[in-house]
C-alpha cells in the first residue's frame, strides 16, 4: 500500500475541529518518510505490498501512575514540548516532545500519519495502526509485522526521564492470534517468547491464553498494578509543569511486588465512582474476521471515494455507517492506497479506534474504546450489546471475538459505598448505579450471531469478560 504525496511533501495543513462539546486539534505530519524498510520487505502500507498483510493487532497499555493528576513532569519546559500551542493543557506524558515519541516508534517499524488532541489526549494516526498519550498511561496498537514490544524499555526510558519514575505501575500486553505467524520478526513468532521477554521486564507479570486453542483465541499479559510510594521530592521543573499537571504525587518501582490486597479503597488507585465521581475504567474490544466483501469494497479507494488519504477517510466514515457509532466524537481517519482504513477518535477523556484490512482472504477489522457516558456507556451490558450489534453491521464479520476489561473494586468498599449511597437524596438511583459499577461485565445475546466460547476472569484488580461469535444467517 503506498501513501500518498501529501505526506511527504512540507506544508503540513492545521485544522481545528469542534463537534458536539469536543473540541479537538487535528494536525497532519509533516514526514518525509512514512515507510520503513521493514514495511516495504514485509507488504505492510507501502510499494511493497503482496496482497496479504497481518490485521490482528499487538496492544500495550502502560501506566505510570493510577490518576492523571498524579503524573509528575519532571522533563523539560513545559512551554519547549509539543508543536501545535496546546502546552497549557497539556501534564505529564503529553508534554514529551513529539520527536522523542518519533524516535520511539521507530523501534516499533511505524511512522506517525497524523494528530488529533483535545483536553485530554493525544491521538497519533500511525502508518499501522494507533498511538494515544493521557498525562499518566500510554496506548500503542500496531498491526503487521511490526516489533511493538522492542519499545518497551524505550517506553521506561522515557518515563524516567520526563516523569522521574522507575517502572510501569501496571501494564497490559494483548493480541489475537495471528493469521501468518511466520512472517512476525524473530520476538513475535510465538507467544511463549513474548511472554520469556516480558517477563524478563516485569517479573511479577502473569500471562494467559483465552480461548479455544485450536480456534481463534486471545493473549494478555498483566503486570501490577504496583504499590505506589510516598510522593517524591519535587523538582525544579516540576513547580512550573504543576500549574498545567494540576497535583503532583510520587513514581512506582518496576519490580515492586504485585498487589494482593482486597481490602484497598480504591481501584488500583482510582476512586470508585460514587465516592470520587472518577471516570470508570472500562474497555471494550471486538476483533472480527470473515469480512462481508461487499461492505468491504468501501475500504478500497475507487470506493467510498477515489482519493486515499484523510479525504478518503472521511468518506468510508460516512458511507459505511462508523460516523454514526459515535456522532459526537472528533475523528481523525486516513484510506490507504490500493485499500485499508484506519480511524482514531475522541470524545471527552475517552478514545476508540477502528483499523481494517479488507481483502478476502485475510479480511480483519478491530474496534476498541474506553468512552464512557451517553448512549453506549460500557458499564451498562445493554450498551454493549447495542455497540457489537452497531459495529457488526458494518463490517458483516463471520464471527467476532469481544473483550471487556472492567477494573472492580474490593468488597468492604463497594458496602460502605452503597450505603453511603442509599442514605442520600437519590439514594436508590446512586445505589443501582454502584451495583453495576461492581458487577463483573456482562454480555446480552448479539442478534445474528450465536455465542460459542464465554469465559469471564477475575483478577485482583479487573474483571475480563471473554466471548467468541459466530454469525448465525
Amino acid at each position: 500500500m503506498t501513501l500518498p504525496s501529501s505526506l511527504t511533501a512540507g506544508g503540513a495543513q492545521h485544522a481545528v475541529s469542534v463537534t458536539g462539546n469536543n473540541q479537538s486539534e487535528s494536525q497532519a505530519e509533516n514526514n518525509p518518510t512514512p515507510c520503513t524498510p521493514t514495511c516495504s520487505a514485509n507488504g505492510t502500507h507501502s510499494d511493497g505490498y503482496t496482497g496479504a498483510f497481518e490485521g490482528p493487532e499487538k496492544l500495550l497499555e502502560v501506566w505510570f501512575a493510577a490518576t492523571p493528576d498524579a503524573a509528575n513532569y519532571t522533563g523539560p519546559e513545559p512551554e519547549l514540548c509539543g508543536a501545535d500551542g496546546q502546552s497549557a493543557v497539556r501534564s505529564g506524558l503529553r508534554l514529551v516532545p513529539r520527536a522523542v515519541w518519533r524516535d520511539m516508534l521507530d523501534l516499533v517499524h511505524c511512522q506517525i500519519l497524523s494528530t488529533l488532541s483535545n483536553d485530554h489526549v493525544d491521538s497519533y494516526l500511525l502508518s499501522e495502526s494507533s498511538f494515544f498519550v493521557y498525562p499518566h498511561k500510554l496506548v500503542l496498537k500496531t498491526c503487521g509485522t511490526t516489533t511493538l514490544l522492542y519499545a518497551i524499555p524505550r517506553i521506561l526510558a522515557i518515563a524516567r526521564e520526563h516523569l522521574g519514575v522507575e517502572g510501569a505501575y501496571q501494564l497490559f500486553y494483548s493480541r489475537k492470534n495471528f493469521m501468518f505467524p511466520d512472517q512476525q520478526e524473530e520476538m513475535h513468532r510465538s507467544w511463549e517468547r513474548e511472554v520469556a521477554y516480558l517477563d524478563a521486564l516485569f517479573p511479577e507479570g502473569a500471562a494467559y491464553l483465552i480461548g479455544k486453542t485450536n480456534r481463534d483465541h486471545w493473549h494478555v499479559y498483566l503486570s501490577g498494578p504496583h504499590p505506589q510510594p510516598a510522593t517524591a521530592p519535587e523538582s525544579p521543573l516540576q513547580s512550573a509543569a504543576a500549574t498545567a499537571a494540576g497535583s503532583l504525587s510520587g513514581s512506582p518501582t518496576l519490580h515492586a511486588a504485585l498487589s494482593r490486597s482486597s481490602s484497598q479503597s480504591t481501584v488500583h488507585g482510582l476512586p470508585l465512582a460514587a465516592s470520587g465521581g472518577a471516570k470508570s475504567d472500562v474497555t471494550v474490544e471486538i476483533l472480527m474476521t470473515g469480512l462481508d466483501p461487499e461492505r468491504m469494497r468501501l475500504m478500497y479507494v475507487g470506493g467510498a471515494c477515489s482519493e486515499e488519504g484523510a479525504a478518503g477517510g472521511r468518506a468510508v466514515e460516512r458511507a459505511s455507517g462508523i460516523a454514526q457509532i459515535y456522532p459526537d466524537a472528533c475523528s481523525d481517519s486516513f484510506l490507504f492506497s490500493p485499500c485499508g482504513f484506519s480511524l482514531n477518535g475522541l470524545q471527552g477523556d475517552g478514545y476508540f479506534t477502528i483499523h481494517v484490512t479488507p481483502e478476502p482472504h485475510c479480511s480483519y477489522a478491530s474496534f476498541e474504546t474506553n468512552v464512557c457516558g451517553g448512549a453506549l456507556d460500557l458499564r451498562d451490558p445493554r450498551a454493549i450489546k447495542r455497540l457489537v450489534e452497531q459495529v457488526t453491521r458494518v463490517f458483516g464479520p463471520r464471527c467476532a471475538t469481544v473483550t471487556v476489561f472492567k477494573a472492580r473494586g474490593s468488597e468492604p468498599q463497594q458496602a460502605m459505598t452503597l450505603a453511603d449511597a442509599s442514605s442520600g437524596k437519590d439514594g436508590l438511583a446512586k445505589t443501582l448505579q454502584l451495583a453495576v459499577d461492581a458487577a463483573p461485565p456482562s454480555f446480552a445475546p448479539v442478534d445474528g450471531y450465536k455465542s460459542v466460547d464465554r469465559v469471564l476472569y477475575e483478577f485482583d484488580h479487573y474483571w475480563l469478560r471473554y466471548a467468541y461469535y459466530i454469525k448465525t444467517d
